[in-house]
């Protein structure tokens, strides 16, 4: 598809390209880190910082015309190709995991409107009454009311409670009782998934999911923040955002074929810094160890934020915990269920920013770990998100040293998502491509010198969709040894402050892709978590949609997600004294012995 943009001499490409609403590679926000945006010139005038280039791309790449958007400015009419490891289409997207749909009680529902003009209730004129209706009575504005009392058919009356206090937002005149839908919406960092609700029911009636669009802003959350401190930073945030979630209640509502205005309640589970964005909050304060972050729910009228549903209605988000364990974890937490099983459970969720709680009903204490984007596939050479073209499962030949390798979508490789590298690396060090340092053994089968040094060819350039081999590189390993031990070191932490044993833990809950896809063996195989001998293993899909849809369909929910995140603790592992022994033990293929006995069994 070819777009045309007009942008001031001298920007760059990646200022086009955002303008553009092109959704593109830039994990690192336009810093010149990663190498991710990646064009190809093909005519124009523009200039580049060459040796900053050098070092993200290839002498070869650099021959065919390669270049980094976030660096190359333009300086006349200039054409460029955007090739296929840096675009972002049809991505495999995690919608949810089985809902388990409990107590049935939504903030919002229609009611018949009964005027009673006559009778001892009349005596100081016509009377309104709602049958079936109990609670608190509704506030109805003026307007509403003398619209009922001039009405000469049937009337029914919107009520919600999401706002605190009951109201009636809307009237119909009909002979039949409309209905009332709400969305529930899971605002990831990469990813915005929605369903759309009947709030008669409860029934989901449609499935939506859409890339967030603040994607070409940088991946990691702290590179938002710092976009998102200055006033047109954080419009910018938030109009994606807004975008974002938009797109997906279009899909929704058309698939469903109801009109906009039918639904009047939204419950949204994200991350605090998406959350923020999302609301126009400075993002500035989430910069700081142990700020205190309010666990008081961020509520908005629907109006205030530019979504396309009833004006009226209001959008309730999942209550945050710290500055980096937020809604989503909440909404994770009502999933399992731990808050309400006497069993000791560990939750773990792993996208672009991780986050890990522990505990049982009596107790739950969090923290978090960057552990960056590498389990999404990006940061590495030859990562790719779960789209079209990603090997999502590869395991190795110990004798030959091949690769044998599943992509998705049956056609030919363009790059490696995060399942297939979480099943890789650990193949790698069982065929002795790797030392338990996470290092190449050099002369090892399949071992090659590439251009970044020593790697392996896991499928070669006459057989990728690119043309060019992809490779898992030495900076890969490195990148993937750190984020590895970031999140053992993590769990290791929480396990040590309250002396648990790996023995102790009854039930492990896996959520987000994270845990979908990746295999439970080579997520151990690896290292990235414990054995637990004893321990359940549940997946638990995207627990942030989940617990979005259960807050959707019951006010209780969402008072008891409000006392997760009040009781709940949290360990910043920035400011911790322990994590930096744990992490330095995880640097090694799997980690400590006392948390991983087989392993050390088997190979001693």
């Amino acid at each position: 598809m070819s777009r045309m943009v007009t942008v001031p001499a001298g920007k760059t490409v990646l200022d086009a390209i955002r303008g553009a609403g092109i959704q593109f590679e830039a994990i690192c926000g336009g810093k010149a880190q990663c190498g991710k945006c990646r064009i190809i010139r093909i005519r124009g005038d523009c200039s580049e910082d060459k040796d900053i280039c050098s070092q993200c791309l290839s002498p070869g790449e650099r021959r065919h015309g390669y270049k980094l958007a976030c660096l190359t400015k333009v300086w006349s009419d200039a054409e460029f190709t955007i090739p296929v490891e840096s675009r972002i289409d049809q991505p495999q997207i995690l919608l949810t995991s089985e809902v388990n749909e409990g107590e049935f009680k939504p903030a919002g529902r229609w009611f018949q409107v009964q005027v009673v003009k006559d009778g001892p209730s009349a005596i100081l004129g016509p009377s309104i009454r709602l049958p079936g209706y109990t609670g608190v009575k509704p506030q109805i504005s003026t307007e509403i009311i003398t619209r009922i009392l001039a009405s000469s058919e049937p009337v029914s009356a919107l009520i919600t409670t999401t706002g605190g206090s009951p109201e009636v937002i809307e009237i119909n005149n009909s002979e039949s009782i409309p209905k009332a839908y709400g969305v529930a919406i899971d605002l990831g960092t990469t990813t915005v998934a929605a369903l759309l609700v009947d709030l008669s029911t409860g029934k989901i009636l449609a499935r939506a999911s859409a890339l967030n669009k603040q994607i070409t802003y940088g991946e990691e959350l702290v590179t938002r923040i710092v976009i998102g401190r200055t006033p047109s930073g954080l419009a910018s945030l938030r109009s994606a955002a807004i975008g974002s979630i938009n797109e997906a209640i279009g899909r929704l509502i058309s698939d469903a074929g109801i009109d906009q205005n039918a639904v009047v309640d939204c419950c949204i589970g994200g991350n605090t810094v998406m959350c923020w964005l999302f609301a126009g909050i400075d993002p500035s304060p989430l910069d700081y160890v142990d700020v205190e972050i309010s666990t008081t729910p961020i509520l908005m009228r629907v109006q205030e934020s530019g979504l396309v549903i009833h004006k009226k209605g209001w959008i309730w988000c999942l209550p945050a915990v710290s500055r980096f364990v937020g809604g989503d974890a909440v909404g994770d937490l009502i999933t399992a269920g731990i808050d309400q099983s006497e069993d000791l459970s560990l939750l773990i969720d792993l996208g672009t920013n991780g986050e890990i709680v522990l505990g049982n009903r009596d107790w739950l204490v969090s923290t978090s770990c960057a552990s960056g984007p590498a389990f999404e596939g990006a940061g590495l050479r030859c990562g790719m998100r779960a789209m079209l073209g990603a090997i999502e499962h590869a395991s190795i030949e110990r004798e030959t040293g091949e690769a044998v390798i599943r992509v998705i979508g049956d056609t030919l490789p363009k790059g490696i998502c995060g399942s297939g590298i979480i099943d890789a690396a650990p193949a790698m060090a069982a065929a002795g491509i790797l030392d338990f340092t996470g290092k190449f053994v050099e002369g090892a089968p399949g071992v090659r010198n590439t251009e970044d040094g020593p790697g392996y060819v896991l499928v070669p350039a006459e057989k990728s969709g690119t043309g060019r081999d992809i490779v898992i590189t030495k900076q890969d390993m490195a990148y993937l040894m750190d984020t590895k031990a970031a999140v053992c070191g993590a769990i290791s932490v929480l396990m040590m402050k309250y002396r648990i044993k790996i023995t102790d833990i009854k039930h492990v809950y896996l959520a987000g892709a994270f845990g979908t896809y990746g295999s439970i063996e080579k997520l151990t195989e690896f290292g990235i978590i414990p054995e637990f001998p004893h321990a359940e293993y549940h997946r638990i899909g995207n627990g942030s949609l989940s617990g979005a849809y259960q807050s959707l369909i019951s006010i209780d929910n969402r008072d008891r997600a409000i006392s997760i995140a009040e009781k709940m603790g949290y360990i910043d592992l920035l400011v911790d004294t322990d994590f930096i022994d744990e992490y330095w033990a995880a640097l090694r293929i799997p980690g400590k012995r006392e948390l991983f006995p087989s392993f050390f069994r088997k190979n001693n």
